[in-house]
């Protein structure tokens, strides 16, 4: 009489190589590190022993604040390291890379992950060094050298590109988590500051973004304006502008055509305020940029206007939103438009067509879909 074999599941990538302290290598910009945050769940989900850190570019660092999964956050300081190249400070510039260097290596990590795929992520992942080094589908430019590029993600979207490599690693499959760690004192803030604007209960706040962080992403300041003006027929509707202090330039020359009824935001909010205020809008419209993902990941649907670059791979991720995408012979052109900055891809969306989807979300939608 035989015993009968007892199977045991095989061990995942961090059990068989001991992985204990990971470093997420995910930079810029908002949208992709945005896409970049299930990873963090999914592998904290599947190995809560596992230390995370994550470098990211300081302009989006805010972004990961209180982030309750991240063990720490590092800064790869960009903006004043270009500061100190303009100004010929190259010692200046050489000190800022040394002292991030001594404290990627001071983190002693055993895994490396480059989400990006580019020279300056695998300048992380040189400075930090670590013995196993892995990457997501497509590595670019010299981070295939130092990383070893996943051979799955090629064909979908980008948060499912990057969920690969954690399930590559043993991590939890299934539904994207995003997490977001905003704290109480910020969503006290947006109350306070809604309040301020005569926003009651009854409100129905829908957030727009004037811009995109490329022209031939945006959608004409005119056809935005004109769906304002449509937007604020509609019961209790008032729509709140968001954008940066370029996009307040883009909307001043409009001012006399926006109703009364409107929330300008732009150039007035940090990042750590929009994220506040978004989640008190029902749903959110806007191009191709972060600030429509950073809606999707607070949970709320979108209608998202779509030219240079193809939803499929880029666009708002999960069911229930509505993209208004022309695909034109030139699409997708992403950053090499040859359409001599007509962007007629974007002018071809039309104000009654996005009106009339804003008008479907106010249906279906409910306000705890933003909370």
């Amino acid at each position: 009489m035989t015993r009968a074999s007892t199977s045991h599941p095989a061990l995942s990538y961090i059990e068989r190589q001991r992985i204990q302290n990971i470093l997420i290598v995910k930079l810029t910009s908002l949208g992709d590190v945005i896409h970049a945050l299930p990873v963090a769940t999914s592998l904290k989900k599947a190995f809560p022993f596992l230390t995370l850190h994550w470098v990211v570019e300081d302009r989006c660092a805010p972004l990961l604040e209180n982030h309750p999964l991240l063990d720490s956050i590092i800064i790869y300081p960009r903006k004043d390291i270009q500061r100190c190249l303009v100004k010929g400070r190259w010692g200046k510039a050489f000190s800022l890379l040394t002292a991030l260097r001594r404290t990627l290596r001071g983190l002693s990590i055993d895994l490396s992950l480059d989400l990006q795929g580019l020279a300056k992520s695998a300048l992380m992942i040189g400075m930090a060094w670590a013995p196993y080094r892995l990457g997501c589908f497509g590595l670019k430019e010299c981070s295939s050298l130092l990383s070893k590029a996943l051979a799955e993600g090629g064909d979908c979207h980008a948060v499912e590109r990057n969920l690969k490599v954690a399930e590559f690693l043993g991590g939890k499959g299934g539904t994207a988590e995003f997490v977001l760690g905003l704290s109480e004192e910020e969503k006290d803030w947006a109350r306070s500051f809604f309040h301020r604007q005569g926003v009651s209960e009854e409100t129905v706040l829908i957030g727009v973004q004037v811009g995109a962080s490329f022209p031939q992403k945006c959608w004409p300041i005119s056809s935005l304006v004109a769906l304002l003006e449509g937007m604020v027929s509609l019961p209790q509707v008032r729509p709140v502008l968001f954008g940066g202090q370029e996009d307040r330039e883009k909307v001043a020359p409009f001012s006399f055509r926006i109703p009364q009824k409107v929330i300008n935001t732009t150039g007035d909010l940090s990042l750590r305020q929009l994220m506040a205020s978004i989640r008190h809008c029902r749903f959110f419209v806007g191009a191709d940029t972060g600030p429509l993902h950073l809606a999707v990941g607070l949970g709320m649907r979108v209608i998202a206007l779509c030219g240079a670059d193809d939803p499929k791979w880029t666009g708002p991720y999960g069911p229930g939103h509505r993209i208004h995408y022309k695909r034109f012979p030139c699409s997708p052109c992403n950053k090499n438009p040859v359409c001599e900055g007509r962007y007629d891809c974007m002018k071809a969306i039309a104000v009654e067509e996005v009106l009339e989807s804003v008008k479907d979300l106010l249906q279906i939608s409910s306000p705890k879909d933003g909370e």
